[in-house]
């Protein structure tokens, strides 16, 4: 049976009151967001991390590698989000877009990957109550070679108070702890149909998610809690 459609302006006030917050006991929830270019996956993450840090105040920086990114520079419009090329930010800045300086082709890589690190090296510590969100995930890891440390992210994370967002639109080049670690998914129409079975195979399996997901129409979404296997179709008006 396929997932029942729900309404993001009802399913939404839900999933940001219960992500991060399981039986009531805060605890934080790794979450994943797959899909094509142009699907959504930009705009949904950065809508619900902006929902959850208003929510709870906790701090939050969006990771950006993108050359431009309208739905980034949108997000500082209010003046509540700060967009910085440099680490660390100023004192008081609570909701970060980190986009650093990438000048030339292999200099704009080494300098990505110096400044990335930094962040990752000084977010790393007890009670750190931050969300960090890496927006296409696989170029951190492998086009910038930051893979191990994304890696221990993963893994440990959550003891510190971190918790990770990710969107990817190439999930066979991340990390397998993408696929095994998030308590939260949430897919995108796939491009094709191959695409569309090895997302499911990643979220649930072939048989059970393929169909689904090609049933999706543009900028609807598959948002799933994985170990209490609820599964909702939704999208953001």
């Amino acid at each position: 049976m396929s997932p029942e459609r729900v309404p993001w302006s009802e399913l939404g006030p839900e999933f940001i009151s219960s992500w991060g917050w399981p039986g009531g006991k805060w605890e934080p929830e790794h979450l994943a967001i797959l899909g094509p270019t142009g699907s959504g996956k930009s705009f949904f993450m950065t809508h619900i991390i902006d929902q959850r840090a208003r929510r709870t105040g906790a701090n939050a920086v969006i990771i950006a590698t993108k050359p431009a990114d309208s739905t980034m520079t949108r997000l500082t419009r209010t003046g509540e989000w700060k967009m910085r090329r440099t680490w660390p930010p100023s004192y008081g800045e609570e909701r970060i877009i980190f986009w650093p300086k990438a000048t030339g082709l292999a200099e704009g890589v080494q300098q990505q990957r110096k400044a990335i690190y930094e962040v990752l090296a000084e977010t790393w510590k007890p009670d750190a109550n931050t969300i960090v969100a890496f927006d296409e995930i696989a170029y951190v890891e492998q086009d910038l070679r930051l893979q191990p440390f994304i890696t221990k992210y993963w893994r440990e994370a959550r003891s510190l108070g971190i918790t990770i967002v990710a969107t990817t639109q190439r999930p066979r080049y991340v990390s397998r702890y993408m696929h095994s670690e998030p308590t939260w998914s949430v897919s995108f129409l796939p491009s094709d149909e191959d695409e569309a079975k090895r997302v499911a195979e990643i979220i649930g399996g072939r048989r059970k998610f393929t169909e689904v997901l090609m049933s999706l129409e543009p900028r609807e979404f598959l948002i799933m809690h994985r170990r209490k296997r609820l599964a909702y179709i939704s999208r953001i008006a």
